[in-house]
């Protein structure tokens, strides 16, 4: 039997320190559309995120499994820590930049486009107009994210799982 509270425990962490991350980003006034930070910001995310599943398995394992930790065991622990720390991170920006500062992310926008304006051809730049006032909507990229997070949980945790799981030494050989 899977008990959730270390999952919801290391979720909820994990969920604060990208809360807190983007706080830092929003203070700093990062430009989130730079493509350096966005690959930085990835792998943060990903790397903060991961690392708190990986830790929450290992946790259970220890203390609620006696040692061992079948695959289903430790996919249900990752993805409990992984969409726990999805939504609250997603609600937060939503938090940000929908309520708080809703000028924030068509500012980031703008200034992400005058740096680009003269260096992508006419026709990219046109697109790249297109796409991101599309994607600038902070509630429609809350709505987007309740079922994208646990497409990506889902992902993430079967690979992570596959290194978390250990068998019983007597079934081993």
């Amino acid at each position: 039997m899977i008990t959730f509270d270390k999952p919801l425990k290391y979720g909820l962490i994990a969920g604060l320190a990208l809360v807190t991350y983007s706080v830092l980003m929003y203070a700093m006034d990062v430009s989130v559309l730079n493509p350096i930070f966005a690959i930085t910001n990835v792998l943060i995310t990903f790397g903060v995120t991961i690392t708190l599943a990986v830790m929450a398995v290992n946790k259970m394992r220890v203390t609620d499994f006696d040692g061992t930790i079948t695959y289903f065991q430790a996919f249900i622990a990752v993805f409990v820590v992984l969409i726990v720390a999805f939504y609250m991170a997603n609600i937060f920006d939503y938090l940000l930049n929908g309520l708080i500062d809703p000028e924030n992310l068509p500012r980031k926008v703008d200034d992400f486009l005058l740096t680009m304006e003269g260096k992508v051809p006419e026709e990219t730049f046109d697109e790249l107009v297109n796409t991101l006032s599309k994607n600038i909507d902070p509630l429609k990229n809350l709505v987007k994210s309740l079922w994208l997070n646990p497409l990506m949980a889902i992902g993430l945790s079967a690979i992570v799982s596959i290194f978390v799981k250990k068998k019983p030494v007597d079934k081993l050989v």
